[in-house]
């Protein structure tokens, strides 16, 4: 992260079956760039939730969330867009590898799909993969990749286009 980012009295409320449901209830905090910040807690705690409204994919009920000097609260939904191709780089839980691509097409996708140019996309998706110790795998299929392999794909993935915010 090369940006601060900070959340401020931060809520989430969903309605569910007539219950108003609090996961994140007035949280605050910063985070400063290099800084590694952990999220622990017990499940059903707000831990997605959290990720999900600093990645711009869930707007919370109130509060804010500034990364350097966006508000990403108060942004409109072409700006959200372009806030989450830009500045944050996701590794979903479940990995969401396309199984018809090869590693390196995986973690080359984001930046193809963006506008890159091809042989750009896929030397930043090489450099990514031997970070996280793939290179060997690289033309694999996600389904001839273990779980820790295919989870290093997401993170190479996430990584690829050098977000300030994973």
């Amino acid at each position: 992260m090369t940006e601060p980012l900070f959340v401020d009295d931060l809520v989430v409320e969903f309605i569910h079956e007539g219950y108003a449901i609090r996961p994140i209830d007035g949280l605050t905090f910063e985070a400063q760039p290099g800084e590694l910040t952990v999220l622990l807690g017990p499940s059903g705690s707000g831990k997605t939730t959290l990720l999900s409204c600093l990645g711009g994919i869930l707007t919370p009920t109130s509060g804010s969330i500034r990364l350097g000097g966006t508000d990403v609260t108060g942004l409109s939904a072409g700006a959200l867009e372009t806030y989450r191709r830009d500045h944050v780089g996701f590794v979903f839980q479940a990995f969401n590898l396309i199984p018809s691509l090869t590693a390196v097409q995986n973690v080359a996708i984001p930046l193809i799909l963006t506008g890159s140019k091809r042989t750009d996309a896929y030397e930043r998706a090489e450099t990514a993969l031997e970070l996280v110790g793939m290179s060997e795998r690289a033309s694999h299929l996600p389904g001839r990749l273990s779980g820790g392999q295919q989870q290093r794909v997401a993170v190479a993935r996430g990584i690829v286009h050098d977000p300030p915010l994973l």
